[in-house]
């Protein structure tokens, strides 16, 4: 009764968000389930007090998760600060996070100072100080800080991943950056307490060791000791990570349920055979205390406990944490069959104060991977347990050695293969990979973890905190194994196939996926049914495996304005199967918007080869994401204007390209890139006067002149025409005077992301067009689009759409029809319904949304 009740609440807290969004198809389901509930108490097989006990607690997780939804929007930060530079006082209240570029906070502000006026205020703000200095914080320091803050925002399109909807759920209620050592003062000392003030001092711990760890490790072993030891994940290089997740050990990296769960049981395991060490005498003193189980347990939780404070305390690891601790504390009762039911407790105390948890990505695989972990090793105990009553009836020879470690192996690949395909959906899902290559490799990199790099890592943090000093201890004993890990990871990554991407399964298919694994568990003894499990588990694989094209079919063309942010990045599926990249938006430090934009949307639109990637000009927010995709989609032919640059980002660009085996063909006007079929895509812009397409590669170092000779393209499909300016300025808008087809389309592209220097008045007088795109990043330093550009256009009339607002803009169209249909990822968002006469319309309205999808 108690894992019903639990999975009851759990349920309702998953429903809870959807009460905003279809309120009258969530009362139809608990009518429905009200329903279920009173047969099964007419077959006497529930009680109706039991009943009416799941019922109100389904009802209860409903009403808590949609209570804590509008409990997340209550803060007037960002409505008080008015995007204007405020003095802030606040308090933090989450372990210091450190990165390369200075020190991550999460502060929860009380006080707010405009126009010398002080005023209180309520709400979390992310901060990031960059270039800090010298200046340490830590957790429960209250500070003082001026900053412009905004709404956290992120980029919207289809499928794709909002970082500014996941800070929300985090309970940040706005975003903020500040730099130099001047930015934030501490304010007096405050009264302290005991959480703050024990988190405070592993704050500390954590400073002193990241601080000898960067004066004595060199990467890539400095960034695996400081994400592996301190959780600080920033550190990490994007190609080791990389590596990692092609080899399907990427859960070593961070400190979550599968890490913790796997230390936890070495950890166990180890305590256990060290007693046979101990003299005789010894043990049976112990054993007069203690069983093995039990002394396993008490090393086992201080060492988990000391490693999970130490990485920062993040909530994952803390998720990970208590289910562990629920783990120990059955088995210690002796409770080991009731396992799973102490599971769905934990789960349910972890999101008792924080029910949105639910719903994130770190939770769900922490939860199934230490459920997985737990069970096989229930599993394996039964095992045990018959198999000893069946010896104590026809005694054998005892096991040896190699038995003994025969059976060792079993279980730990057991283990793997569990957490493996438990946690595939998930991995397929929101990182649109398969890591096969993780049910064999796992078995090389777990124990080296587990058995080398984590318990030198730990030993050395502890002999820093101990001894003191400048260095860490056994620095080179840590550099050693850390870049070997790295070594066998990246050896392991170049296995033919070990990255394997994916479009993100639908849910229906990941529920019927779990529902065959959960089957092929409980009726393992039912031959039958169980190779019924495996075949539709082996098909379901094969089908996400595939990810064929979806969406389009020959005769349809699409042509969608991906939204990266402040870059271009525009997709063209023709209706013969021809796929064109053009530009790929910028590459942060921690963004690369080719990783996280282009490639989960070509992977969940079926695409694996791009026919054409047209680099339009050599500037950073068009072309930052393209080494990415060349290193990781097939491209047949590679385009550009020419151009080179001595910036550290068009080195990577140009070694890509060479790397990828592919042609830089310059070009310049009237060079038909695509001409073939019904369509063709021809570049208007440079003229070849200015191009010199003699020489393979010129250098131009004045932005305007970047902008002027960037490739201006138009693509005619039938009667469907796209006229894409890139960057053109003034100089190159004059030069489209002189065709008519740089005159009108029925889409047009808004040059430079709507800047100012590319206000033509007579090009955009005599233009003619059916609807035009910015693509703009929200918030962007430049002020893009500029108000006068958009108030010449509007009084034209052209209908306007900005990806910074509207997210990601895709045009479809039939080659026999003029019809077009213009679709928003805004659009495709579910919106609440409001309470009135036109709720069942409003909540169709989001079903249709969700077909769509």
């Amino acid at each position: 009764m108690i894992l019903l009740g639990v999975v009851s609440y759990l349920a309702g807290l998953w429903l809870g968000p959807l009460l905003a969004l279809f309120p009258l198809s969530l009362l139809g389901a608990l009518l429905s389930f009200g329903l279920f509930l009173t047969w099964f108490e007419q077959q006497s097989r529930l009680t109706r007090q039991a009943g009416f006990i799941l019922f109100a607690l389904v009802v209860g997780g409903i009403g808590h998760a949609h209570w804590a939804s509008i409990a997340q929007l209550d803060s007037d930060l960002v409505a008080v600060a008015h995007e204007h530079p405020v003095l802030f006082e606040g308090a933090i209240v989450a372990p210091v996070r450190q990165t390369p570029d200075g020190l991550v906070l999460l502060v929860e502000a009380y006080r707010i100072v405009r126009q010398g006026e002080g005023q209180a205020a309520h709400g979390r703000i992310r901060l990031t100080w960059r270039e800090p200095g010298d200046h340490s914080l830590v957790y429960g320091d209250h500070v003082a800080f001026t900053a412009r803050v905004r709404e956290p925002y992120g980029t919207l399109n289809p499928g794709g991943f909002h970082y500014g909807q996941y800070l929300k759920r985090q309970g940040i209620h706005a975003v903020a950056t500040v730099q130099g050592p001047e930015a934030i003062r501490i304010q007096g000392t405050q009264e302290r307490n005991t959480r703050e003030q024990i988190l405070g001092v592993v704050d500390r711990w954590r400073q002193t060791i990241h601080h000898a760890a960067v004066s004595s490790l060199t990467n890539p072993a400095l960034g695996l000791f400081l994400g592996m030891v301190l959780g600080e994940q920033s550190f990490i290089a994007q190609d080791i990570r990389d590596a990692f997740m092609a080899s399907g050990t990427v859960h070593i990296l961070s400190i979550s349920g599968s890490h913790l769960g796997l230390l936890a049981l070495l950890i166990f395991a180890g305590a256990r055979w060290s007693l046979r060490l101990l003299p005789a005498s010894w043990l049976e003193r112990l054993s007069l205390h203690l069983t093995a189980t039990r002394f396993a347990i008490l090393i086992t939780l201080p060492a988990v406990s000391f490693y999970t404070l130490l990485a920062g305390a993040e909530m994952a690891t803390v998720r990970s944490w208590i289910m562990i601790v629920v783990c120990c504390v059955g088995i210690w009762l002796g409770r080991e069959r009731n396992l799973v039911t102490a599971l769905a407790v934990a789960a349910f105390f972890m999101v008792l104060p924080h029910p949105e948890a639910i719903h994130d990505i770190s939770f769900q695989l922490s939860y199934l991977s230490v459920a997985a972990i737990g069970l096989v090793v229930l599993a394996r105990k039964e095992k045990e347990t018959n198999i000893s009553e069946l010896d104590a009836a026809f005694p054998s020879a005892q096991p040896t050695w190699l038995m003994s470690l025969w059976h060792k192996a079993t279980l730990a690949w057991l283990i793997t293969l569990a957490v493996s395909l438990t946690t595939l959906p998930l991995v397929a899902h929101d990182f649109h990979q398969m890591p096969w290559l993780g049910l064999f490799t796992n078995m090389v990199i777990v124990p080296m973890v587990g058995v080398l790099m984590i318990p030198i890592g730990l030993l050395s943090a502890v002999a820093i905190l101990v001894g003191g000093g400048e260095t860490l201890p056994l620095a080179s004993v840590n550099q050693w194994v850390f870049d070997l890990l790295a070594q066998v990871v990246f050896a392991l990554s170049h296995i033919p196939g070990a990255a394997w991407y994916v479009s993100s399964p639908s849910l229906s298919s990941m529920m019927v996926f779990w529902g065959m694994l959960a089957g092929l568990v409980v009726m393992w003894h039912r031959l039958p049914i169980r190779w019924g499990c495996i075949t539709v588990l082996l098909a379901i694989l094969l089908w996400w495996g595939w990810s064929p094209r979806t969406g389009w079919e020959p005769g349809i063309l699409r042509v969608t304005f991906l939204d990266v942010g402040q870059g271009d990045a525009t997709v063209l599926e023709l209706p013969d199967g021809q796929t064109v990249l053009i530009d790929a938006g910028p590459a942060y430090r921690r963004l690369d918007m080719g990783r996280a934009v282009i490639g989960p949307y070509l992977w969940n639109q079926g695409i694996r080869r791009l026919d054409h990637v047209v680099a339009t000009h050599p500037q950073w927010d068009h072309v930052g994401g393209l080494p990415w995709v060349l290193h990781t989609f097939e491209v047949g032919h590679y385009w550009s204007n020419g151009v080179s640059r001595s910036e550290r980002f068009f080195h990577q660009l140009q070694s890509a390209v060479k790397t990828a085996g592919l042609l830089d063909q310059p070009t310049g006007e009237g060079t038909d890139i695509v001409n073939a079929g019904p369509c063709s895509l021809t570049v208007l812009s440079p003229s070849r006067s200015h191009q010199m397409l003699s020489t393979l590669s010129m250098t131009v170092s004045s932005g305007k002149d970047l902008n002027n000779r960037s490739l201006v393209t138009r693509l005619e499909c039938g009667g469907h025409s796209f006229l894409l300016t890139a960057d053109a300025e003034q100089e190159a808008l004059e030069g489209l005077l002189t065709t008519e087809k740089g005159l009108s389309a029925r889409v047009v592209k808004v040059p430079h992301h709507g800047a100012k220097s590319s206000l033509h008045g007579g090009w955009v007088n005599r233009l003619q067009t059916e609807a035009m795109v910015v693509s703009v990043g929200a918030h962007n330093r430049y002020g893009h689009p500029a108000p006068e550009v958009l108030d010449a256009y509007q009084q034209r009339g052209f209908p306007l759409y900005r990806t910074d607002r509207d997210g990601a803009i895709w045009f479809t169209a039939t080659l026999g029809s003029h019809d077009m249909t213009i679709t928003t990822a805004k659009q495709e968002s579910l919106l609440p319904v409001h309470i009135g006469s036109h709720m069942w319309g409003e909540e169709r309205a989001n079903w249709g949304r969700i077909w769509n999808r």
